[in-house]
């Protein structure tokens, strides 16, 4: 009974502390954002619906990536990469896709960043035997977006686990993923190859430990990776993680602090001050954790998951603009939209679609020095330029 009592008071310190706590964080100013709609135009070849996925600001203007889903599918293919390019966000126009390989024929592209004013993208398609994505990376050739060919074990094979989102920097690409030995990278600095970084020490589980890679970002002066994990018979009780790296091939692990229950950040990247900012989820929300030269700091939450879910909640998208850090979230029901000038403070903004959430659906904030947001409700692909409203 004295440890019960113990608990429940220690329990409603910490209430009243996260009370204390949320008083003395200001109100943000209201955020209001007229959002005007621009149509992508279809792209050459077999006729379908055009999908959205990604997009990224880099070189001359905004790039936006996805697929065709083909209207007259035959047994062997139902989608086409896609891609589109504007250079002030009001007028599109398709990219040219050639393809050398059979996944990247069909290839749906989930991710694409900017490196130097280059971009590199990544998609996939599920299919084989059993049924896995395969993984297939992007780049552009002259005018045309080309796959880049690679061999099975590249981002399958017998120790493969996932691959996930690509992120740029100063020095190249960095897409992440997992191995079966723990967290794994492909980097390179020229997009026609990239090195596979898997069971290096940094980044490898000790046997103890089971840890998922969820993103990565270019933090001004290192490569960081996200994610979380946990200890053996604690695999309920997930903790933060990250690992760092000056040449995204030696990493190291860093801690995060932790709050009670499941946690697991999912997409980072820099604050206008130069401080870095990690989302993710801490139990039935989300949460936001800022790193600066004394470390991380503990987080702090926003948003809610849906008590009743269509599919995973997760971020899907984190970027910095000049409205400061936007983040699109999946609350298991739909996608929001939230704003954070601090990483302390968040509001939720107006968006003209939530699409509810699904497999095949997304809404993406994008980097830039203006606004943009991407939007797939499984109806086509939308394309908003945005607008702060007095």
């Amino acid at each position: 009974m004295r440890r019960r009592s113990l608990v429940a008071l220690a329990a409603l310190a910490a209430l009243a502390a996260g009370l204390l706590g949320a008083c003395d964080e200001p109100e943000p100013d209201p955020l209001t954002v007229s959002w005007t709609e621009r149509p992508l135009p279809t792209p050459d070849g077999a006729p379908g619906r055009s999908v959205v996925r990604d997009a990224v600001q880099c070189g001359d203007g905004w790039w936006v990536v996805g697929a065709v889903f083909l209207d007259e599918p035959t047994e062997t293919r139902d989608t086409r990469p896609a891609a589109w390019f504007s250079t002030d966000r009001e007028s599109w126009t398709s990219v040219a896709v050639e393809t050398s390989t059979y996944w990247g024929r069909r290839a749906i592209l989930n991710s694409i960043a900017c490196s130097r004013g280059r971009i590199a993208a990544v998609g996939a398609r599920s299919g084989g035997a059993h049924g896995n994505p395969r993984v297939t990376s992007f780049r552009l050739d002259g005018e045309t977006l080309a796959d880049v060919p690679a061999t099975f074990i590249q981002y399958g094979g017998v120790t493969a686990t996932n691959v996930g989102p690509i992120a740029g920097g100063p020095t190249g690409w960095l897409i992440t993923g997992n191995r079966t030995s723990g967290p794994g990278v492909w980097f390179t600095d020229d997009p026609r190859e990239f090195t596979r970084v898997e069971a290096e020490p940094g980044l490898t589980d000790d046997g103890d430990l089971d840890s998922l890679a969820q993103g990565a970002g270019w933090s001004g002066e290192e490569w960081v990776v996200v994610g979380a994990g946990a200890r053996s018979g604690r695999h309920l009780d997930q903790d933060p993680l990250a690992w760092t790296s000056e040449d995204g091939l030696g990493w190291s692990p860093e801690d995060m602090p932790a709050a009670d229950g499941a946690q697991d950040v999912h997409r980072v990247a820099v604050l206008d001050d130069g401080r870095l900012l990690a989302v993710g989820r801490s139990g039935d929300r989300f949460a936001a954790w800022t790193r600066d030269g004394d470390g991380w700091h503990d987080p702090v939450t926003f948003g809610a998951i849906a008590e009743s879910w269509r599919g995973a909640p997760y971020v899907a998208s984190l970027a910095s603009t000049p409205v400061g850090a936007l983040a699109t979230v999946s609350t298991g029901d739909h996608y929001e939209l939230w704003q954070t000038d601090d990483g302390r403070t968040w509001q939720q903004v107006g968006v003209p679609l939530e699409p509810p959430t699904a497999g095949d659906h997304s809404l993406m904030a994008v980097a830039g020095d203006e606004l943009l947001l991407v939007a797939d409700a499984g109806d086509g692909g939308h394309v908003w330029v945005g607008q702060v409203s007095p």
